[in-house]
């Protein structure tokens, strides 16, 4: 729980293994107590870490969100992963197993960015509180089949996906009212892959340095711009 409450405060690079651990609570495997103690490890080689957060802009706003397919092997329930971002470190982060059982990779992106979306809405409503409109407002996504979900609705749903029509397109009318705009990220750019499943080597490194601040978000995110222009004007180019 120690832990837990770090990787929520302080500590956003071991998130994603919490979100892992905090599902095989009531029947911990042997295999569980390893991760556990891999964790520890880490933690204990990195005690001095520090995250920091910065805002290039208090009008503009980016999220990033991915999902892992049937990674849970007791369920075979799919893993969401989501950054929000201002220019350096996070904002908010999510790394959860997910509510439902999907069909398919693109199904669990689309239910993953319908649970994911409102952390990027509770901070939007705050800053608007705060007197800053957010007006460049924009979520990435490295699956081209549902970003035309999102931004079609129905018409990009076929009969086989009549189950996720119904409850998940309010995602869809939030675009439609120029909240947000979608863009298309590749997956080697999507910060969101680190708290969906696990990441190593040198992505681990670069991804890692840019969620807990200690390198700007283009160093990765190559189309990351802020233009502090309405987001409808964005929405038509």
């Amino acid at each position: 729980m120690k832990n837990l409450w770090a990787s929520k405060r302080s500590r956003p690079n071991f998130k994603t293994t919490m979100g892992f651990l905090t599902t095989c609570m009531k029947e911990p495997t042997e295999e569980d107590w390893h991760k556990l103690v891999r964790l520890m490890s880490f933690v204990k080689a990195t005690v001095e870490d520090v995250s920091f957060i910065g805002a290039d802009d208090l009008h503009s706003m980016l999220t990033m969100i991915d999902s892992a397919h049937a990674v849970h092997k007791k369920d075979m329930h799919g893993h969401t992963g989501s950054v929000v971002t201002m220019g350096t470190g996070v904002i908010d982060t999510k790394s959860n197993k997910q509510k439902m059982n999907t069909r398919s990779s693109m199904e669990c992106e689309f239910v993953g960015t319908s649970e994911a979306l409102p952390h990027t809405i509770f901070p939007n409503l705050f800053m608007e509180g705060q007197g800053y409109e957010i007006k460049w407002n924009v979520l990435v996504n490295d699956n081209v089949t549902e970003i035309k979900m999102l931004n079609n609705g129905r018409d990009s749903c076929t009969w086989n996906l009549k189950h996720i029509t119904i409850k998940y397109f309010w995602v869809t009318d939030r675009i439609e009212d120029g909240k947000f705009v979608v863009q298309y990220c590749p997956t080697t750019q999507m910060i969101a892959d680190f708290m969906s499943k696990p990441v190593q080597g040198q992505l681990f490194q670069t991804f890692r340095n840019v969620i807990m601040g200690w390198a700007h978000i283009s160093t990765v995110f190559k189309g990351y711009i802020c233009p502090v222009e309405p987001i409808e004007d964005s929405m038509r180019k």
